[in-house]
């Protein structure tokens, strides 16, 4: 027994080889690689199990195919579910004039090229006579037109309002020849919404040449990103990036008739105008003045 740092040992334990440090760092690392983990034999690595007998009948692969790419066209429920979301989202003509309006409006469209409002027609269903009159609500629902909405834009109200005077009430096709040629950002920005317009037109019927620009505006889109603006002496401001949307509503020639029929029939049932004013005094004439 021999006493080493206040302990008993045996013998033997100095006798016994010593292992140097590298060498045990280099037995510690192939043992690690050898078991493929960290931790080496401490811990077991547990690999996941495969099934035995992975599920690979056509009916399996076809439900997952479905689930991850449906086919729409061969869809006939998934078709269906977007024909009731689309409707439930339309604005609907039926839900806020009636069948016999609608038919009664075509009627004196077809006899005069425009509606005519308070005219007399005659029904073809039934042959009566009627009167039609409707609100301006009622026309503007009847009428064709194109409501067009662009992406968000970034962009100034002012800036687009510049350009949103400059193409208003022209016809469309006029109206994209002009932004074509302009050096303004919003311009290119309103010529794609246009084109976008054209092509719902087009899907529509309408005659694309007398289509015209009946209302525009803009308007901010919200969430504006802010940044912090740094100055001297301790201070800082806010730096925002706006953001826009630009709205229009186009219409065909046949709303442009009725509104240059409307305006001549109001110069024709205005009253003559009287600048000189006869009725009586309701004041006291005094000779002299009262200041």
């Amino acid at each position: 027994m021999n006493r080493i740092g206040g302990l008993l040992r045996p013998a033997s334990f100095l006798a016994r080889p010593v292992t140097p440090i590298y060498a045990f760092r280099a037995l510690h690392s192939t043992r690690i690689m050898s078991n493929n983990n960290l931790f080496g034999e401490l811990t077991s690595t547990k690999k996941h199990e495969l099934p035995t007998e992975p599920a690979t009948t056509t009916e399996a692969v076809e439900s997952t195919q479905s689930v991850k790419n449906p086919d729409i066209e061969n869809d006939a429920e998934l078709q269906k579910y977007h024909r009731e979301e689309a409707a439930k989202n339309q604005l609907r003509v039926d839900k806020y004039v009636t069948p016999l309006k609608r038919e009664l409006f075509n009627q004196v469209v077809k006899e005069h090229g425009f509606f005519k409002n308070n005219s007399v027609v005659t029904n073809s269903s039934d042959g009566k006579l009627y009167q039609v009159s409707l609100s301006a609500q009622e026309i503007d629902l009847l009428e064709p037109s194109v409501y067009l909405s662009s992406y968000r834009v970034k962009s100034s109200m002012k800036k687009a309002t510049q350009v949103n005077r400059f193409v208003r009430k022209q016809t469309v096709k006029n109206a994209i020849n002009q932004l074509h040629f302009s050096p303004k950002k919003m311009a290119k920005e309103l010529e794609i919404l246009l084109k976008r317009g054209l092509d719902q037109a087009r899907s529509l019927d309408l005659d694309e040449d007398t289509m015209y620009i009946d209302s525009l505006w803009v308007g901010s889109d919200g969430n504006w990103r802010k940044r912090l603006d740094i100055k001297g002496r301790a201070r800082h401001g806010v730096i925002e990036h706006p953001q826009i949307h630009l709205k229009v509503i186009l219409r065909s020639n046949q709303t442009k008739l009725r509104k240059a029929w409307e305006q001549q029939q109001r110069e024709q049932n205005a009253k003559p105008r009287m600048f000189l004013n006869n009725e009586p005094l309701n004041f006291k004439v005094r000779p002299v003045y009262k200041w």
